[in-house]
């Protein structure tokens, strides 16, 4: 129902959670992707590759028999012929689905500085993807104001099928956003940005990085610092799954699933998360 006006959207159904985990287009995660069952992966757009490299690495895990979703950062395409052209590559490699962003380039390739406008002349490409998702940020983006966010998280929301929320360590932060978020009629729903079972400094590498300040300081507060670059990585994984977990599915909310950030440690986040499924199910049966 792409293009339909959050208002006017039914509720969602209730169906299965959705699990997706983020990786990076680099040689290591191949490996890992290849001793996998069918899995739903989605690739980051890399500055380094660029669109077009980063479509043919979606390209390659989706022919190990998973279900791929690239990431376009709307600042690394040229102009409209450059967006056909990786539109008209997915088309033919059997992808219809494709997770438009901004981009934090410095400056952008082309005519494109935001993924709203990207977004619009997708949907208006008569051969295009079916399926968008856009990014949502509990947070704050480093860049972008918040009126600025929210204001362009409700005109991309229309265009949009579902949204990814940032890589958050704080629960009651991504509840609240989103508790205030369906206030103020957004409807969309959202797939729940988690870190995965990563190491530790690089966690907080990239954590720094795109700016998720208030989950860091919860996690500062609450000694879980000390227990992030001491303890085992699936600590923090643990507790942020166990506190959000019971309001998936919950109608009000519009929660779908989850999206890990594996920083390419795709085998030891993959393995955590059946684990924890299958033990979430359990507790669900009692």
């Amino acid at each position: 129902m792409a293009g339909v006006p959050v208002a006017q959207r039914p509720p969602a159904a209730r169906h299965a959670p959705v699990t997706q985990f983020e990786v990076l287009p680099f040689e290591r995660v191949v490996e890992q992707a290849r001793a996998l069952p069918p899995t739903r992966l989605t690739v980051t757009s890399s500055p380094r590759l660029g669109p077009d490299q980063t479509i043919e690495f979606a390209l390659r895990l989706a022919a190990l028999g998973h279900t791929v979703v690239p990431h376009l950062a709307a600042r690394m395409v040229r102009d409209r012929r450059h967006l056909r052209e990786l539109l008209e590559r997915l088309q033919a490699g059997g992808l219809d689905e494709l997770f438009v962003i901004g981009g934090d380039s410095p400056r952008p390739a082309g005519e494109f500085d935001a993924a709203l406008p990207v977004l619009e002349l997708i949907r208006s490409h008569p051969h295009s993807v079916r399926v968008l998702g856009i990014a949502a940020y509990p947070e704050g983006h480093p860049l972008i104001d918040e009126p600025t966010l929210r204001e362009q998280l409700a005109r991309k929301s229309r265009l949009a099928d579902y949204m990814v929320t940032q890589m958050t360590f704080d629960p009651r932060t991504l509840l609240d956003w989103l508790a205030d978020t369906r206030a103020r009629g957004i409807g969309l729903p959202v797939r729940l940005g988690l870190p995965g079972v990563v190491e530790r400094r690089r966690l907080l590498e990239v954590s720094m990085r795109i700016g998720v300040g208030p989950s860091l300081r919860f996690v500062r507060k609450q000694r879980g610092l000390r227990e992030l670059l001491l303890r085992r990585p699936a600590l923090v994984a643990d507790r942020l799954f166990d506190a959000v977990a019971p309001h998936v599915q919950a109608r009000a909310l519009g929660m779908e699933g989850f999206h890990y950030f594996t920083l390419n440690q795709l085998s030891e986040t993959w393995s955590w998360e059946r684990e924890k499924h299958m033990t979430h199910k359990e507790a669900q049966k009692q």
